[in-house]
Formats: structure tokens, sequence, C-alpha cells
């Protein structure tokens, strides 16, 4: 299936895209959870220096791996992420949400930042960076700031939807609202009335990560906030009060997606192992 059948642009959303485009210049396009472009500002296409160096295989694969990076980066915070590419131009991405959780991207780039480094081969790049919009920085936190509000308008009167959403949202919500409580793809199917093969690609389309990915991201961002706001907490009562039974599994699991044993979480905090 075609991913843009899955989703619902209003004509408002469309128009709002356009006129962002029109008057920064900056190109602004919407994407799915797994990073398929499907509604793009004025039909704007990429910048010429992009199309012209990501016709080299290696160019075009750092160019995707950024973006990707961009994106998971995104789902971590409410505003813009913000970052410059391989090539020293810069692209500022944010999460759509509807409630706490995200239906796609909305990306603004490339656009150039004055006095950055750039990287540029010969009169044709240069020609093609020099059609491109610059801006100081401080215009630059003026962009990000217009992009955040704008993103939140779309995302707060439900300017672009996705046609499964209502189906799988009370599941979605149930797993944020008691992540420490077990449950199975099958268990999750019958919640909502689906087979488990049909819930496993729903969920995978929908939310960018598959259901058991899912799951262990909400109990990890729980033992964040209960490290934080517990420092006195020894591990195995972390581990229990996110669904863990098993401590020395919690950590391997932690250290595994985290980089860091838990223990190592708050540099400088003491804490009861």
């Amino acid at each position: 299936m075609n991913p843009q059948m899955d989703y619902i642009f209003s004509d408002e959303m469309l128009k709002l895209l356009g006129q962002f485009t029109s008057l920064t210049g900056v190109r602004i396009a919407f994407f799915s959870m797994s990073g398929e472009e499907l509604c793009i500002g004025r039909n704007r296409s990429i910048c010429g220096y992009c199309a012209m160096r990501r016709r080299e295989r290696g160019f075009d694969n750092a160019c995707l791996a950024n973006d990707r990076q961009g994106r998971e980066a995104a789902l971590d915070r409410e505003g813009a992420h913000f970052y410059q590419c391989h090539a020293g131009l810069c692209e500022a991405v944010m999460a759509v949400r509807v409630g706490e959780t995200p239906i796609g991207y909305v990306m603004i780039g490339q656009f150039r930042l004055a006095g950055a480094a750039e990287s540029i081969r010969n009169g044709h790049e240069a020609a093609a960076m020099g059609n491109m919009p610059v801006f100081e920085r401080e215009k630059v936190d003026d962009l990000l700031g217009m992009f955040e509000v704008l993103i939140h308008y779309i995302a707060n009167h439900a300017l672009v939807g996705r046609r499964d959403f209502d189906l799988l949202h009370p599941l979605v919500e149930r797993m944020r609202s008691s992540p420490e409580v077990a449950l199975s793809l099958s268990e999750a199917a019958r919640f909502i009335g689906l087979s488990a093969s049909r819930l496993s690609h729903l969920f995978t389309s929908m939310m960018g990560v598959n259901f058991k990915r899912f799951q262990m991201q909400l109990r990890l961002e729980t033992a964040d906030r209960l490290m934080q706001s517990h420092p006195d907490w020894r591990m195995a009562r972390i581990a229990e009060a996110c669904g863990f039974e098993d401590p020395l599994y919690f950590s391997r699991a932690y250290k595994k997606h985290r980089g860091i044993p838990p223990s190592k979480r708050e540099k400088g905090v003491k804490r009861k192992i």
C-alpha cells in the first residue's frame, strides 16, 4: 500500500506548508514514521547542491543516515531538533504528535548558517550553494521558533491524521499508562480486536518501531525517570517498578539500548546497587 494512503492531510495544512516555504525560502516536508516523504510545501524539490551530490552513492547514504538520526533524536524532545548535515548545511525536524503518540515528522531544510564551514569542491557546487537561503544565528533561532509554533498548531488542530490511529490509540495509551505491566503481542491484539500479525504490521507502520521495541522503550524511559526522581532506590526496586522481574536482565537491557549500565546513568550521583 502507498504510505500516503494511510494519512489524511487537510487543505489547511497543505496551505500552511506552502506559506512557510514562500515566506522563508526553506523547503518543508512531512514524513511518515518510517521515513517516507509524503507531503511537501509548494512541492519544492531538494536544493540544487544536494541534487548534485546525492547522485554519489556514498554521499546519498550519508544523507539518509543523517535524516534517520535526526528523526530518532526528534522523538526524545518536545520541540524541534536542529542539526548540520555532513556537508555543513542546516536542517531541523520535529515529531507531529497526537497526545503523546508520534504519527509522523516534519522536516525543514536545507538552509545555510552564515559563517559555517561547508563542503564545496567546485564552481558548480558553489553556485548551487549560493541559491540557498542563508541566515545569521539569531535568525535561525527565530526560524526554529516559527517552525515549532507551526507544528504545534498542526497537531493541536488535527490538520493531519492517520486512518488507523483511532484503532491503535487505546492500546498505546494503555502501554504508556502502565509500562510495568507485561503485555504480549497476542494479548495486545485481543485488546483491540485484531490478529497478532495485523497488529504487528500496523504497529510498526504507525509507530516506526515494532511492538516489542516500543514496549522496551517505555520501560527504559520509566527507569530514567525513576533514577532521576529516586536516586536512593536500589536497582532491584527500579527494575521491578519498570516490569523487569530479573534485575540482571534489566541491567543488560538498559546497557544494550542506552550504551551504559543503569548504575552509571547519573554520573556523580551516589546510588545503592
